[in-house]
């Protein structure tokens, strides 16, 4: 089992193993590109400014146009320290602030202060990649952790921060922000 999250100190960690059956078929071997991720996430906040909390469940599903290729786009209220929707059922109500990835690094809190700045921004840490069984109404993570950039840009007039990230072994968040200049 791989440890991912441990939430609230508890010393029991949340795993999330898939078994052998779920294919990462689902996902194209395609990956996410940086341009992708920033318009994707830019779509998504605009759609939750328009519908607000109503617009949430969208986010909790797997066939939407917001999980494509080898990423989602998550939604967090860094304010009440919640994930509020995620494609990852396991994920949803975990606190921001006391989300690990499988190295011990507590990521969400770096998330959060990017989402505030005027284009948002990028943050790194290692995260399992996700697959969905053929006819699931959610993803769910298998195998070993990866090097992750997320992108989070808050969401005008609502409580939400929304991103996606890119499994990418070379990209430093100092580029990925310089992307957000052009």
């Amino acid at each position: 089992m791989k440890r991912l999250i441990t939430a609230l100190g508890v010393s029991a960690a949340l795993a999330f193993v898939v078994p052998a059956a779920f294919a990462p078929a689902a996902f194209a071997s395609d990956a996410a590109t940086p341009q992708e991720i920033i318009a994707k996430v830019k779509e998504a906040a605009a759609y939750l400014a328009s519908e607000g909390e109503a617009g949430l469940a969208l986010f909790d599903a797997a066939d939407t146009r917001f999980v494509w290729k080898d990423t989602y786009v998550f939604v967090w209220d860094c304010a009440a320290d919640v994930v509020v929707a995620h494609p990852v059922p396991a994920v949803r109500g975990v606190t921001i602030s006391t989300v690990t990835d499988v190295a011990g690094k507590t990521f969400g809190p770096a998330l959060c202060e990017a989402s505030t700045r005027p284009d948002g921004g990028w943050a790194e840490y290692m995260w399992q990649k996700p697959v969905k069984q053929d006819g699931a109404d959610h993803l769910a993570y298998e195998g070993d952790a990866a090097r992750k950039v997320s992108y989070m840009i808050s969401v005008a007039g609502r409580p939400y921060q929304v991103g996606a990230g890119e499994y990418n072994d070379t990209a430093t968040v100092e580029e990925l922000d310089a992307l957000l200049m052009k």
